[in-house]
């Protein structure tokens, strides 16, 4: 599909003057959109004219096959286990070029994290990985598992901020006390720096109450943590179809209302990302002491 495998020759990919905004995308829980948002922000700010890196820490490599890559061999999962067992690794060997874009994956993520999880220096591994790159990007997009284990954690240890995706139904909205929570401890422990962009609801229907009603929820959780809410992705057959043909939503249905909706976020987010504020000095007890359900806001 018009992919190819980096050359690594030196330093021949342009360098940029500053470091490359580093940002999560990540929820504990499955199903909310998270690669979706990789690839089609990732698209969107590709179109803008930055230049992108994504990173599929999911062992299921939906980001691979949603843009229909080839496995690089060797991959992501081998850099990351030679730098915390050798103390180096070229992640440029698990760099693939599709539709404007530079992926890195491949397999064998699951055995990595197994094998990372035994080690100390397991939650910087990531970060080392990425530093000799990040000259070389403008925005790296960070796919992570619905989960909260190593590389989730290595994630958000190097990330400069995070976004969290929510759909808009009462089980993903009920998460997100759980995952600020994660945030709060991978702060408190490994990157005080870090930063919520903001949380994105996903799967929207606004012909549906239970949408709309959800969607003052996460308004409202958004007011608590002192964060922002993202104008919503709607809910579209598009999608499917989109990563079915291992394309971009915007190269699959340029003048569809979710392909706008991605132009939108990345419009919002290239201009903001630098200006975001940090989380609330305000404890995660003491917040979720507040947090109501959303049933009640509802």
């Amino acid at each position: 599909m018009g992919s190819t495998i980096i050359e690594r020759r030196g330093n021949e990919m342009l360098r940029n003057t500053r470091s490359a905004r580093v940002v999560a995308i990540a929820n504990r829980k499955g199903g909310v959109a998270k690669t979706t948002t990789a690839v089609n922000l990732g698209a969107a700010l590709s179109a803008r004219g930055r230049r992108v890196l994504l990173v599929d820490l999911d062992a299921q490599q939906d980001l691979c096959s949603a843009l229909r890559v080839p496995m690089p061999r060797p991959g992501l999962a081998d850099a990351l286990l030679s730098i915390a067992l050798f103390g180096s690794g070229n992640l440029s060997e698990a760099f693939v070029r599709a539709h404007g874009l530079t992926i890195a994956g491949g397999y064998g993520i699951a055995e990595a994290e197994n094998e990372l999880a035994l080690h100390k220096n397991r939650e910087n591994a990531l970060k080392r990985a990425l530093a000799p790159h990040l000259t070389h990007f403008d925005f790296v997009l960070l796919d992570c598992a619905p989960s909260i284990q190593c590389l989730t954690a290595s994630a958000l240890a190097c990330a400069r901020e995070v976004i969290i995706p929510v759909q808009t139904e009462f089980l993903a909205a009920n998460q997100l006390p759980g995952i600020m929570s994660t945030i709060d401890d991978i702060r408190s422990r490994l990157n005080p720096g870090l930063k919520v962009a903001g949380f994105l609801p996903t799967l929207f229907d606004s012909r549906s109450r239970h949408a709309l009603g959800v969607m003052e929820h996460v308004a409202s959780q958004a007011h608590l943590w002192g964060v922002r809410a993202f104008k919503p992705i709607p809910k579209s057959v598009r999608f499917a179809e989109s990563s079915a043909a291992g394309l971009p939503i915007s190269r699959y249905a340029p003048e569809s209302l979710a392909a706008r909706a991605y132009e939108s976020l990345a419009e919002d987010i290239d201009r903001s990302f630098a200006s975001q504020a940090a989380l609330s000095p305000l404890s995660f007890a003491q917040r979720a002491q507040a947090s109501p359900s959303p049933i009640e806001a509802a």
